[in-house]
């Protein structure tokens, strides 16, 4: 059935229905012309961000549930990396109103399956109708005793980051040359936990359109190899701070690309900072794809974006460890320190250049 047949009331009472919650902090949730939450004595968060098809998001290859999910965490992510916990969701949507209907409740599954790892309630929102390509928005309030900002790095600081970076945006290099055929393998798989394809289909490869295909020697590329790094972008899993926000004297999610996002806590906090390329993380499955397709690792992991990693400063006496964190065994690097001036890259022979400020800028480039 299409989203004009059912109506927007129609559709909120559903939504109603599918996401009550028990929070003891909503007094008013889905249904009036606000919500009212009970504030607690912790410090409140709010975060907002937008996904607009053909800017954000490519439904060549993205699923609708793909896209409910990541709507979800790329807005958690900015709560974690203030150090808090995301509590409550608002979601405005605007959809054809010729999409079908099956669309819109997969995309809501998506949106669930995220609220389940994050603890989130849906509290309101507004669907409306669009022209032409579909917008999305999301908006969470988190809690927290203490928040972490981006201007509290000093001199003399370490600057760490989890996990891997780059993976997301290698995930997206790896689908924009991929087949009509081996994208729609893509879209059908949709039920991706953390770390756990659910489907039962057994994938061997995925196939390159023959007219990009990034290897003289292979139109091909192992699933095994090429699945992380695909659900790094399509589903990527914002990282827990709880322990981080003990330590960290700055804070930022790694949204728009490694140094991109450092130079910004080096503008708030009015500093410099040296980075050993060396030390910087990347997986197996970056390096070995990056061969593949004739691509430099490095360029996509200091400029990649979406990876949705935290980026972070601490005193040097703190010493971090592979952690067990919420989610997932998750591994901090420290990849440089904190400086009184100037923004410096040094290579793996040890020659300093200057620090490039590449990565994603809406309306405008960088360099």
């Amino acid at each position: 059935m299409k989203l004009r047949q059912i109506g927007e009331l129609k559709l909120l009472q559903e939504v109603r229905k599918k996401f009550s919650s028990t929070d003891s902090s909503i007094i008013v949730g889905i249904g009036d012309d606000a919500a009212v939450i009970a504030p607690q004595k912790e410090k409140i968060l709010v975060t907002t961000d937008m996904m607009n098809e053909g800017i954000h998001f490519d439904l060549s290859f993205t699923s609708p549930f793909h896209l409910g999910f990541k709507l979800v965490s790329v807005n958690v992510s900015d709560i974690f990396a203030m150090g808090g916990r995301p509590k409550h969701l608002f979601l405005d949507i605007a959809m054809k109103k010729d999409e079908d209907e099956n669309t819109f409740w997969k995309m809501y599954e998506g949106i669930f399956s995220a609220m389940n790892i994050y603890g989130v309630s849906l509290v309101g929102g507004d669907l409306c109708a669009a022209e032409n390509d579909m917008v999305l928005s999301a908006t969470i309030i988190g809690a927290g005793d203490k928040t972490i900002t981006r201007s509290g790095a000093s001199p003399g600081d370490k600057i760490y980051v989890t996990g891997t970076v780059g993976d997301s945006a290698c995930g997206l290099e790896i689908l924009k040359r991929l087949t009509d055929e081996s994208k729609e393998i893509i879209k059908n798989l949709e039920y991706w936990s953390i770390g756990v394809l659910k489907s039962k289909d057994i994938i061997e490869k995925l196939y390159f359109h023959h007219s990009i295909t990034p290897s003289p020697y292979s139109n091909t590329i192992d699933w095994n190899i090429a699945e992380p790094l695909i659900r790094r972008h399509l589903m990527p899993v914002a990282r827990d701070s709880a322990e981080i926000a003990n330590y960290a004297t700055s804070m930022i999610d790694i949204s728009d690309g490694l140094f991109i996002d450092l130079c910004r806590i080096c503008d708030e906090s009015n500093v410099g900072a040296r980075v050993y390329l060396n030390k910087i993380p990347m997986s197996d499955e970056i390096k070995k794809t990056a061969e593949i397709m004739k691509l430099d690792p490095i360029h996509l992991a200091t400029s990649g974006g979406e990876d949705y990693e935290l980026l972070f400063t601490a005193p040097p006496e703190i010493k971090f460890e592979i952690r067990n964190s919420k989610f997932e065994i998750l591994k901090t690097t420290c990849i440089g320190e904190i400086i009184e001036k100037d923004r410096i890259v040094v290579d793996k022979s040890g020659k300093e250049s200057a620090l490039k400020t590449e990565g994603y800028q809406h309306f405008g480039t960088s360099g």
